[in-house]
């Protein structure tokens, strides 16, 4: 007989009659008066764990609530036809704004609520901005529906701020590195695979054997879904053949499991804190990789080729800065 499966219990009910029940956190109960290890029996139960899961937080909203659009809004197409890694964003933002402000009414929020409520935000510019741009997918959903009138986030502006986002690291940096972590070493080698397919760290962490047979590097990125085919760099072979690649993901944690997000980008962090650079972080790899991109006089159009970016304004950038620090150079040797 098959041993009972997880979250199954049994019971005695009023009338002494045996029944299963199936209770796992987020999905809905069931109970069955099959008998165990029967046909119908394990027909309820593969029914009973692929059930669709509950919607957060249903059993604790109050109609017209700010819980309640968020109930409404995670179980829409608004919601579901999202990236997962753009879902998991926009519900670690709202549900934090939930916590907040969940048993407000809907119906209530008005401009100067939110403004108010980013003025609160001022040391964390970029963390009120986040809010704004999911508050207004979210309470454009609620207008859509007819849960509002109104959109309450029109006119609302975000937090003027300077910021150079992730420090890009420099040559010295990179050799840097390179001499704390030599060819060999698994640091080295997603150090490698970041700075040489200049990929996001999350594309980077999940890239597998497959990705890089051949002579290529095929992703598709997470984040955009934008489909990218480039030639692996010299340096990049001769990394990944000083490896003994043994599992399907190419990098690995201590514990045989693929980097988590948060996993892999501490892990870079820590081998750049032992080469003694702090400062320096996973993302701030692929901005290296742009910047030498330019540097060598590509395009902005061939930069995007390689890097997957969806609007020039990003990778103009790094060409602005290569052309201007050639035309200072220009500039200075004619005075020499």
């Amino acid at each position: 007989m098959k041993q009972k499966p997880r979250y199954v219990s049994a019971y005695r009910d009023r009338h002494g009659v045996l029944r299963w029940r199936f209770r796992q956190a987020g999905l809905p109960e069931s109970q069955t008066k099959e008998l165990f290890g029967s046909e119908a029996w394990w027909a309820w139960y593969d029914l009973a764990a692929r059930a669709t899961p509950k919607p957060v937080a249903s059993a604790r909203t109050q109609p017209g609530s700010i819980h309640a659009l968020g109930v409404a809004f995670y179980a829409s197409s608004n919601y579901t036809r999202l990236r997962p890694g753009t879902q998991k964003t926009y519900k670690g933002i709202f549900d934090r704004y939930r916590d907040k402000y969940g048993d407000r009414p809907v119906a209530m929020l008005e401009a100067h609520h939110i403004r108010a409520q980013m003025d609160g935000m001022v040391d964390t510019p970029a963390a009120a901005n986040n809010m704004l741009k999911v508050l207004r997918a979210v309470l454009r959903f609620a207008v859509e529906r007819g849960m509002i009138r109104n959109d309450p986030t029109i006119g609302v502006r975000p937090l003027r701020y300077r910021s150079e986002g992730f420090h890009t690291w420099t040559e010295d940096e990179v050799a840097r590195f390179e001499e704390r972590w030599p060819i060999g070493s698994k640091q080295r080698l997603g150090f490698d695979l970041l700075l040489y397919t200049a990929q996001r760290s999350g594309d980077v962490r999940q890239m597998t054997i497959h990705q890089i047979a051949g002579d290529r590097v095929i992703v598709r990125q997470d984040k955009t879904g934008q489909p990218v085919d480039i030639p692996q760099h010299p340096r990049l072979q001769t990394s990944l053949a000083s490896q003994k690649l043994g599992h399907l993901v190419i990098l690995i944690a201590k514990d045989g499991k693929p980097y988590t997000e948060k996993g892999f980008g501490n892990w870079i962090k820590k081998a750049a804190v032992s080469a003694g650079l702090p400062h320096c972080s996973a993302h701030g790899l692929r901005k290296a990789a742009a910047r030498r991109l330019a540097e060598a006089g590509c395009s902005p159009h061939e930069i995007m080729s390689i890097t997957g970016h969806q609007s020039l304004k990003e990778v103009e950038r790094y060409t602005r800065e290569a052309n201007r620090r050639g035309l200072a150079d220009g500039a200075m040797k004619r005075i020499g």
